[in-house]
This record gives C-alpha cells, structure tokens and sequence, in this order.
C-alpha cells in the first residue's frame, strides 16, 4: 500500500500541472485578437469506482485549436491490488521542431500480445525533440531515464531479464515516403545512442542501428520489398534489450520514448527472419536481409481497397546475429516461404509459412498484426 502511495505522487504532480495549463475559453473574447494556444479537453473517457477500494480507468487527449499544443494522458489505479499505471505526454508543434515530456509507469511487453517473452514495469522520463527537414525527411532526439524490472519471463525467451535503470540518449535520421496505395517509396532510419552512468545508474554502451526498407511496384497488383537491416551495441547493456532475432519480432521496450506522430517505424516489425521460432537467437550485433514479392489478389487495385482485400506473398529472409564475434550460427540463417495478408476494416493480419535452409530445422507458421514490411 506505501508502494501504491508513493507512485501516486508523481502522477498528481502531472495532473496538478495538466489542468493549470488547461485554461476555459472565456465567453467575452473580442474576434480577432491575436491567437493564444490553450489546451481545451478533446475527450475524456472516465471509469471510477469505490467500494472501500479505488479503482479507476481514465483515458483522454486535450489539445488546442490549432493542433500545436497537445497533451494525452491515461491512468489506471486499484487500489486493493496496489496497482497504479500512468501514461503522460505533452507535446508542443513549432514550424520546423516539436518537443514533448512523457512520464509513464506501467507494465510493458516484449514480442506480440499472443506470445510475449517478458514483461517489466517500466518507470521512466522521456524529453523528446523532432527537427522536419521536410514532410517524409526528419530528425529525432531522446533523453530517457528509466527503471525497470522483469515481472514475467517465458522459458522460450533466451536471456535472463536485468533489473536495474539506465539514462540513455538517442539521435535518429528517418525517412518516409512510403505510399500504400501506389506501393512504392521507401522507409529507412539510421541512429546513434546509448547510455551513461550517472544518478546511480548502472549501465554504459553505444548502440548503432540501421533500418532501410524499399518498395516497388511492377504492375498495379504486384510488388517487390526490399529490407536490409543491421546493428551493433559496445558496453555494458540490459542483457534483454539486446538484438533478438527468429520470427516476427516486434520487440520495441520503450514505445513511450516515441514522439507521438513522427513517422518512426513502430508499427513495423522490429525485425522479421521467418523459419524459426520466435526470440531463438539474442545478442549484440546482428545483420539481416529480406525480399517479398507481393500480389493482390482481391480486388484488383489498391485503390479499389475499401473494407476487405486478400493478398499473397513470396518470400526469401537471411541473417546472422553475433556475441561479441562470435556467431550464433555456425551458417548464415536463411529461410523461404509463401504468405497470406488479409486486410479487415483497416486490420492487416498475416500468415505465413516458412521453410528453413537449414536441413535439420523444421517449417514454421508464423502470425503477424499490421505490417511486417
């Protein structure tokens, strides 16, 4: 129950500072006066109960008229079980940059839904910052502490979770003019971080990280994707938060150090190498390409896409992942297969089915939600 209390704080901190910046439109303002960014609620979804305990699940997004300043909050707090999770972003829009705050203290994923290796309750402070070179061209800056600690760990999941916190440090490159419809452009990032001991933290690295994802059109139903990716961490990191490889990952442990809204690639899989089973491989650097040739098969374009399509898919993964020098595998690992996407009410949901080059592994199945390219 002190626990409950003492995580209680910070969020009625934020909350004091989110309605002391929220300031009512007042009924006698003069039109045409010179504009004044003010957070007005957008909506909130409130969920309170007592019955000796407190609970509560609240959701809600404020923003001004303009869109330039925007704060998104979300709290859900029991008080019999001593649960108390929070999620707090403020975001401010200028011409060229946006900045924003997140203060969060929740429990977070690794893997999909379905099929988690760990969960950790993350406590942490993002400052964020995003330079718009131009509308698909940007930059990113994150400095991040965070404390962490494993509450559930799947014996599927290769390495041992640490318990600890880090203040780590990002700068990001990104491209993105990938349209759907027309199935061509590209989505790359290239990024330099890490982390450094300091306020009783314990770890120290660099970490280098590239993504770069291709697409071209052949004719109005087909596609080829093209994705290469690669990455390397120095020092002394979280042993979980290495470079995991094997099936559809979407390992990302820090969505919230995410500005909201400038095009990142977290809703792609972190890293796709299908024929094996998911979080196989782990470590510090690793190197991995795919080619998928992609056809719809209904309806016959993607501008005729409303409510359901079906497509289908060829495709060739390989990879390495690396401790220090040493190779996980004793050969490059390597897989093909055939895929199924089916596209419901704007869900994309994926299956696929992938043979190992590898003579002595087996064929895997593999599930995936949104889109892995």
């Amino acid at each position: 129950m002190r626990r409950f209390y003492r995580r209680l704080l910070p969020a009625l901190f934020f909350f004091f500072l989110l309605f002391s910046c929220a300031t009512a439109v007042q009924a006698g303002e003069k039109p045409g006066e010179p504009y004044r960014p003010r957070l007005e609620m957008e909506y909130i979804i409130p969920v309170i109960f007592y019955d000796g305990n407190l609970y509560s699940l609240i959701y809600g997004r404020m923003s001004s008229v303009l869109r330039d300043r925007e704060l998104q909050f979300f709290l859900w707090a029991d008080q019999g079980a001593g649960v108390f999770n929070y999620a707090l972003g403020y975001t401010r829009h200028h011409y060229k940059w946006s900045t924003g705050i997140n203060l969060y203290s929740m429990p977070v994923n690794i893997g999909p839904v379905w099929a988690s290796g760990v969960w950790e309750e993350q406590t942490g402070l993002s400052l964020l910052a995003t330079y718009r070179r131009t509308n698909e061209t940007r930059f990113t800056f994150r400095l991040q502490w965070e404390k962490f600690f494993p509450l559930i760990v799947t014996s599927s999941f290769p390495e041992d979770p640490d318990e600890g916190s880090l203040l780590g440090w990002e700068v990001k490159a990104i491209k993105d003019d990938f349209s759907f419809l027309a199935q061509k452009g590209t989505r790359a990032y290239a990024s330099l971080g890490g982390a450094f001991p300091f306020l009783n933290t314990g770890y120290s690295y660099i970490k280098i990280e590239e993504d770069w994802r291709r697409y071209y059109p052949l004719n109005h139903r087909v596609s080829a994707i093209l994705s290469l990716r690669g990455g390397k961490i120095w020092g002394d990191h979280p042993s979980h938060r290495g470079f995991i490889i094997g099936g559809v990952q979407q390992a990302n442990m820090s969505g919230l150090g995410n500005l909201v809204n400038q095009g990142s690639l977290w809703a792609l899989a972190d890293s796709t190498l299908r024929g094996y089973p998911l979080y196989q491989f782990s470590g510090d650097g690793f190197f991995l390409g795919n080619l998928e040739f992609r056809t719809l098969l209904y309806p016959s374009s993607y501008y005729d896409l409303k409510f359901f399509g079906l497509l289908g898919s060829v495709f060739f993964d390989a990879g390495q992942i690396y401790k220090g020098a040493l190779a996980q595998s004793a050969s490059p690992l390597a897989a093909w297969g055939v895929g199924l996407k089916l596209f419901f009410g704007g869900l994309l949901v994926g299956v696929d089915y992938a043979v190992p080059m590898d003579p002595g592994a087996k064929p895997c199945w593999h599930i995936s939600l949104g889109e892995v390219f």
